[in-house]
């Protein structure tokens, strides 16, 4: 046994260990029931419940091992704060990659348009030939074009009708 956890009593050791046990089965659980709203919808939606899965999971695991060893009596305010900052600095870099998956989710939900839509969006015109959570692949009279997700919610989209 490490020398730290010598001298704590083997009830909190234990309320520690249950402690994590209980956010780690909630995981699980949650993750289940994900999955299994996943296949109700089609592939595209699938990849949401599986990025909200990943996300949940990795969340609530995070905060049951700071709540478990907060419970060894361990000071977690340092880590906490120094997670809160790190949190912070990886979402300004990254924003441009969220704004993408988040709209790339929404994109995925509310189906503005389908696959072999004519778009037109900041006057690049194509067929949609591909949609997933970081961009959309339009076929164009140049060739193949991949747009950021993040352009369909932020810029002006027509959507061509069939004639």
């Amino acid at each position: 046994m490490p020398k730290f956890l010598e001298n704590l009593p083997y009830e909190t050791i234990i309320n520690a260990v249950v402690i994590f046990a209980v956010f780690y089965i909630a995981s699980m659980i949650i993750n289940y029931l994900l999955k299994r709203a996943s296949k109700r919808y089609d592939t595209s939606a699938s990849e949401v419940f599986r990025l909200l899965s990943n996300s949940q999971r990795a969340l609530l695991l995070i905060i049951g091992a700071i709540i478990a060893i907060s419970k060894l009596g361990f000071d977690m305010s340092a880590i906490v704060a120094g997670l809160g900052l790190t949190g912070f600095a990886l979402g300004f870099a990254l924003k441009d990659t969220i704004s993408n998956l988040i709209a790339g989710m929404m994109i995925v939900l509310y189906k503005p348009f389908e696959i072999g839509s004519e778009v037109d969006i900041s006057g690049s015109c194509g067929t949609v030939i591909d949609i997933n959570l970081r961009y959309i692949t339009l076929k164009t009279e140049d060739g193949t074009c991949l747009v950021p997700n993040s352009f369909f919610l932020s810029k002006k989209l027509t959507l061509k009708k069939d004639e």
